[in-house]
């Protein structure tokens, strides 16, 4: 398999297979699939220990206005340093596990409102040297078992606090989460092949201005 190819050739199923051997029974260990199912696990791993860990504070606390505009514009510039220092030369098949914890580790980070999980993720990869394309398509991987652990997670809430009342409307939610993201990274890979991350840059900077004047002047709270 080469870094080329488009994201579903490594779909989840694809990933399990490769993790479980091949069809013979033997081991994949030295394929793509098989190292990137191992890296998307441990790359999980930190948001799922951050968000089981800092649950009350995530829901309450974490949603201030002023955090949420100032975080928008920190991680706007933060992705506008990683545009300018990244080397973006590397290809799928060259991530490693340490880029892993370090693409999971900023995937975390999503936790905190303002903050866009395929944003931080995609920052991440471009300071770790990968290719916009690249990133993009990393951070899509990545996003396949955090929105599964997080709709698992929303169930759970569901079936605890109203007997499963509202499972249509949350399996609507999710149906749609998963339509429109896969469509943003269908876009996102093909637009970040040719053009930079600025136009990204610029939203998030001027929305979190916005969000903070809003706040300021009492027109939201």
């Amino acid at each position: 398999m080469t870094a080329g190819l488009a994201p579903a050739s490594l779909s989840p199923a694809t990933l399990v297979d490769d993790l479980l051997g091949n069809r013979d029974g033997s081991p994949k260990r030295g394929s793509l699939d098989a190292r990137m199912g191992w890296y998307i696990l441990v790359a999980t791993i930190p948001i799922g220990i951050f968000g089981l860990a800092f649950k009350d504070q995530i829901e309450t606390g974490a949603r201030n206005l002023y955090l949420i505009g100032t975080v928008l514009i920190v991680l706007g510039l933060i992705l506008l340093l990683a545009e300018a220092v990244g080397r973006r030369v590397r290809d799928l098949s060259e991530v490693r596990m340490s880029d892993a914890v370090w693409v999971g580790l900023a995937q975390a980070l999503a936790l905190v409102p303002g903050t866009s999980r395929s944003g931080a993720t995609i920052t991440a990869s471009l300071f770790l040297g990968m290719k916009r394309d690249v990133a993009a398509r990393f951070s899509f991987l990545l996003s396949v078992p955090a929105i599964v652990l997080s709709g698992l997670y929303g169930l759970g809430q569901i079936l605890t606090e109203d007997g499963g009342a509202s499972l249509g409307a949350l399996a609507v939610a999710t149906l749609f989460a998963f339509i429109f993201g896969y469509a943003s990274i269908a876009f996102l890979l093909r637009y970040l092949a040719t053009h930079s991350t600025l136009v990204f840059v610029v939203y998030r900077v001027a929305l979190g201005a916005i969000v903070l004047g809003l706040t300021a002047t009492g027109a939201i709270s």
